[in-house]
């Protein structure tokens, strides 16, 4: 909830402020403020003649002076130069003497107030307070107000709640008007109230004489308005079905910080009653409701609202406007309810009047409200549905809908902006309220140009000429001193730059007032972080200046285990503090410190189901990323994620299943590189981008080969099997094994996984059908091993199986996780069951098995698709206090390494909200982690060092690309680095996307950000399209006026870059400032920010 406006009072006490010690959210950093005796300066100009010798202030007051050397006080500055009266003092205390003191740190701020405020110089030294505004309004359904986020009532509340000096007429069905909501700012007419009274309980008016009292109206003892239905003086309205006045009422000037209820958009402010309607049967209409107008601007109404209406040819409507327009007052009015265009074939008056302000009505997110009219006639919008306003019935409270709500809740507006401006006419308030509106034709495609200036905006309107609109539109960070890399990590010393604006409406052109004396004062209480250099000026600020502290940036230190999660900074902005309005403002910056791996994450506009490999295929002491692209191809990159490694990418016919396996299968000086494809064929290649060859698999292929050595003798040879049973074994240079293939009956999708299971010294080849047929087959001889094949009666799987030994035989179990029916099963060697687990939910990972806890025993790592981690022991037993739940859905099998210095590893994998985890087996996660990545992170990372820095490296595809993140400290174990296990994918394959047949997504028609940005000369703006159509790229500076159009035609689907130099389309450079580029194609349009720096 956004808070009221009250300023901070802080307590001024002569002497030592012992009781208060220095705060940085509440007192400025590095300055005291302190006041001169009159002896001390015995000048009425209040003036000190100091300079500033190595760096400390010197005034040739002793004892001052040995002050700020012990106290490093740095400069001095004469707050008050100017005072009208400047003999005036209070007890001893002249304006004119006033200085600000600027230490050069914080070190010793409460000591310096101390020392200081002893000093005989002196009359007293204090903390300098941070004013903020803090008033809590107690109203206590402010919460349900939407309304008042949307036009930014808070804001300008900062600076007005309105005034009871201007005066809202609610022309209507009549006001309760001793709602206890309503009745502090219910007018009382000063003319008529002599000899009158109030009943406020019983909503009585008694008193009068019986004569007008001459104010305007002609009506006679009108106290608080008058009812035009029975022409009395009591517009009380007490029949429930007639309350729309109420309501009405109560959105333009309910009363604010009252304890009870709601608030108004004015809080204070008088409101004039007008009734039209019974008090004894519900209304169908509002009578004299023209009348009800005159009599308003008669009385002198500042704003008439007018939530009703109807068809007609407007003459008489719009001589009624006129003729109040002329007294003074502006007439708000709803445009009508019906979902209908207002053109020359449909008018509706008084909205459509033309000196009246039409007000069509907003839902939640600046959504055209479903029921409003609309048109050229429209001159502005506010929120109108859902509005929570005064009611009748129990005095209470409820929610309806209408332009009748939007247009009391611009008149409320309207009023604020009166409050502060009393000498606008009604013409000029009607335009600056138009003039300040925010534009929202982009949430409202089909009402382009039928929304009038927009959504009406309180803070805006009433402050843009009165104060500057400071705003930060990016930062840059920067690393000083850490481990190199150019990315600012945690655990480094960081230089922080903020781009500064005071803001002009990109579309209007609107500016706001300029800012003088810019100081700003950034501030962080995260725990991890200490400020280094907490102040930076800019100087003066035009509307529409952006400027970067590149001379006095901002320093922070970190500690390497801070969360991967934005930092909250405070920067508090100070400009124009001798205007009428200072401004002090708190700006709120989530920083977010990167640990990604310096040139990533890679963006290839697609994501891919295939694992990465990290090898050094240069003999550099340097990893390459192999990995597949978003069209299917394989790159190879070195470790600044920029350059490619030679002869790469490799172009496949088809896309890639599965991931791909390594090893040298041919004994010559390369590596080779196995893939399988979509187009069911089985591709090698060489690690210089050479096919070896590319064989026919016979069937469908669903998952990924396996590279293995069939016996101690043999070469190495690649497995693989087709979801129809073909399991093929090819030998180095493509042709068939001996034996091979074999068809084995069932459906596969889960790769192969290779295992000596009766210790005869060959290889078996053993298989997880869906049906829940696990075979194993002999390398030797193509046969099925005795015992097998073995029916599973908790399902079969589409999760890779795991080998290995969980006795103290030295034969080796099969681990298999059955997809659907949720058990884990341990096999025996020879096809009997070791044990059989019931997880109770699918499974959509494979089992690993590790030590996690450093105690010599492996454990079994399996995770649930509900996000439960398991951690057993080699019979299935879950070990204590596991399993670990994440509450967050999981298909990504872990990779597992000791890296956090302790004995419990860190079992790291994806979920389906996009963090990257490293969970320990005490329940707790590895610091930095868990790490907002984005997307749904389904495939299995990789662990190494890419570069040589002895810190680890996590490599893991993502939704747009290949991500990689530099945890800042080394591993002590890889317990299981990556897909499979092993290069060769033999230990434990799995099928990371099991559900549907993997392949890669359709791509989207995406804008991505500038790069560099802020940039200088040069930045490269890229962007996706999902299918060839016509696009336009252009650049817009802040007053939206368009200064290059960088492309303009047909394009092609895929990724496509533009570079902008700065420059317009007549080839002259432009200034720096913030920039916005815009690229449509099709129904696709995005805008987005840049600044060129110079």
């Amino acid at each position: 909830m956004k808070k009221l406006s009250i300023l901070l009072m802080l307590i001024i006490a002569i002497g030592v402020l012992t009781a208060i010690n220095f705060d940085p959210e509440l007192f400025y950093s590095k300055t005291i403020i302190a006041c001169f005796t009159k002896t001390a300066i015995p000048n009425l100009d209040g003036v000190v003649n100091f300079d500033v010798q190595d760096g400390i202030v010197s005034t040739g007051m002793s004892s001052f002076d040995q002050l700020a050397k012990e106290l490093h006080i740095v400069d001095m500055k004469q707050m008050h130069p100017y005072v009208k009266v400047p003999e005036w003092n209070d007890n001893g205390i002249y304006l004119q003497n006033h200085y600000r003191l600027y230490l050069e740190s914080d070190d010793n701020m409460d000591k310096a107030v101390e020392l200081l405020s002893k000093d005989p110089n002196l009359v007293y030294a204090e903390f300098e307070g941070i004013n903020r505004p803090k008033y809590v309004t107690n109203d206590p359904m402010l919460d349900l107000q939407y309304a008042h986020t949307l036009v930014h009532s808070f804001e300008a509340w900062d600076y007005t709640l309105g005034s009871h000096d201007v005066l809202v007429a609610i022309t209507d069905s009549g006001v309760k008007w001793n709602h206890p909501d309503l009745r502090a700012n219910i007018w009382i007419n000063p003319a008529e109230s002599p000899g009158m009274t109030i009943d406020w309980n019983a909503g009585t008016i008694s008193g009068g004489n019986g004569v007008d009292a001459g104010e305007g109206g002609n009506k006679v003892d009108d106290l608080v308005g008058w009812d035009f239905y029975n022409n009395d003086n009591n517009p009380m309205q007490n029949f429930a079905a007639n309350d729309h006045g109420t309501h009405v009422a109560g959105c333009a000037g309910a009363v604010g910080d009252n304890e009870i209820g709601v608030v108004g958009t004015c809080p204070n402010v008088s409101i004039l009653c007008c009734k039209g309607s019974s008090n004894t049967s519900p209304s169908t209409g509002v009578s004299y409701a023209y009348d009800q107008v005159k009599y308003a601007g008669e009385i002198g109404a500042d704003i008439i609202n007018a939530s009703w209406g109807s068809v007609g040819s407007g003459t008489y409507p719009n001589s009624i406007v006129n003729y109040v327009t002329a007294l003074g007052a502006l007439v708000v009015t709803a445009a009508g309810n019906e979902n209908t265009e207002h053109n020359a074939s449909y008018q509706d008056y008084p909205a459509d009047c033309t000196n009246a302000l039409c007000v069509a009505a907003v839902a939640q997110g600046d959504v055209k409200a479903s029921f409003s009219d609309y048109g050229s006639t429209i001159d502005i919008c506010a929120p109108g549905a859902a509005i929570l306003s005064t009611i009748i019935t129990g005095d209470g409270y409820a929610a309806y809908d209408g332009t009748s709500m939007a247009s009391p809740v611009a008149a409320g507006v309207a009023a604020l902006v009166k409050s502060l401006n009393p000498n606008l006419t009604p013409v000029e308030l009607m335009q600056r309220l138009m003039a300040t509106a925010d534009n929202i034709d982009s949430l409202n495609p089909d009402y382009v140009g039928l929304l009038g200036a927009g959504r009406i905006n309180a803070y805006t309107a009433t402050m843009y000429d009165k104060i500057p609109n400071m705003q930060i539109e990016d930062y840059i960070l920067e690393e000083i001193s850490g481990d190199d890399d150019g990315v600012a990590n945690p655990g480094e010393v960081i230089k922080l730059r903020i781009a500064l604006s005071n803001c002009i409406d990109p579309i209007t052109g609107l500016g706001w007032l300029q800012a003088e004396n810019v100081t700003v004062t950034m501030r962080c209480h995260y725990p991890g972080v200490t400020i280094i250099d907490s102040v930076a000026t800019f100087g003066t600020m035009h509307a529409g200046t952006t400027l970067l502290n590149n001379n006095q940036p901002f320093k922070f230190q970190t500690v390497s285990t801070l969360p991967s999660e934005p930092i909250p900074f405070q920067f508090y902005v100070q400009a124009n503090q001798d205007n009428q309005y200072p401004y002090n403002k708190a700006l709120p910056i989530d920083i977010s410190l990167s640990l990604n791996q310096a040139g990533w994450p890679f963006y290839s506009g697609a994501a891919t189901n295939s694992t990465p490999l990290l090898i050094d295929m240069d003999d550099d002491g340097q990893k390459e990323v192999v990995f597949v692209g978003a069209d299917g191809n394989i790159e190879v990159l070195h470790k600044d994620g920029l350059t490619s490694y030679p002869g790469f990418p490799v172009q496949t016919s088809s896309v890639i299943i599965g991931s791909i396996a390594m090893g040298n299968i041919n004994n010559d000086s390369n590596r080779e590189f196995v893939a399988c494809l979509q187009n069911n064929q089985v591709i090698c290649f060489n690690d210089l981008g050479e096919v070896k060859w590319n064989n026919a698999s016979g069937g469908t292929l669903r998952n990924g080969p396996v590279i293995f050595r069939p016996n101690a003798a043999s070469e190495l040879k690649v497995a693989c099997v087709t979801q129809n049973g073909i399991l093929n074994i090819f030998n180095g240079d493509g042709s068939n094994f001996t034996n091979f293939p074999v068809t084995v009956t069932g459906a596969y999708l889960a790769p192969p996984a290779i295992g000596d299971l009766n210790n005869d010294g060959y290889m078996d080849i053993v298989m997880i059908a869906l049906n829940g047929s696990l075979n194993a087959i002999s390398s030797q001889n193509g046969q099925s091993l005795p015992g097998f094949p073995v029916s599973l009666t908790g399902g079969g799987s589409q999760n890779a199986i795991c080998i290995a030994n969980l006795d103290s035989d030295p034969e080796p179990e099969i681990l298999v996780a059955s997809s659907s029916g949720g058990y884990l099963y341990g096999v025996n060697h020879n096809g009997s069951v070791l044990f059989q687990k019931n997880i109770g939910t699918q499974i959509k990972t494979s089992p690993v098995v590790v030590d996690v806890n450093n105690d010599n025993i492996k454990e079994i790592v399996l995770i649930a698709n509900n996000g439960n981690i398991y951690i057993m022991d080699g019979m299935g037993v879950d070990l204590p206090n596991t399993p670990i739940g994440i509450n967050t859905a999981v298909e990504c099998t872990p990779v597992i390494a000791r890296f956090d210095g302790g004995n419990n590893a860190g079992i790291i994998f994806g979920d389906s909200s996009g963090k990257l985890h490293s969970v320990r087996i005490d329940g707790t996660e590895s610091p930095n982690f868990p790490i907002e990545i984005g997307g749904i992170l389904k495939v299995s990372p990789t662990l190494a060092d890419i570069d040589g820095d002895n810190d680890l490296e996590i490599a893991f595809p993502t939704n747009s690309g290949l991500s990689i993140i530099d945890v800042k400290r080394g591993a002590q174990a890889l317990l299981w680095p990556n897909y499979l296990g092993g290069f060769g994918r033999t230990c434990n394959a799995y099928q990371p996307t099991p559900v549907v047949d993997p392949q890669l997504p359709a791509l989207e028609t995406v804008l991505y950000e500038a790069y560099p940005n802020p940039f200088n000369p040069e930045t490269t703006i890229s962007f996706n399209l999902s299918s060839p159509n016509l696009t336009e790229l252009y650049i817009y500076n802040q007053k939206g006026q368009k200064v290059k159009t960088l492309f303009s035609g047909n394009l092609e689907s895929g990724n496509h870059k533009f570079v902008w130099n700065g420059q317009d389309d007549n080839g002259n450079s432009v200034s720096s400032g913030l920039y916005f580029y815009r690229m449509k194609s099709g129904k696709y349009s995005s805008t987005k920010k840049m600044i060129l720096m110079k």
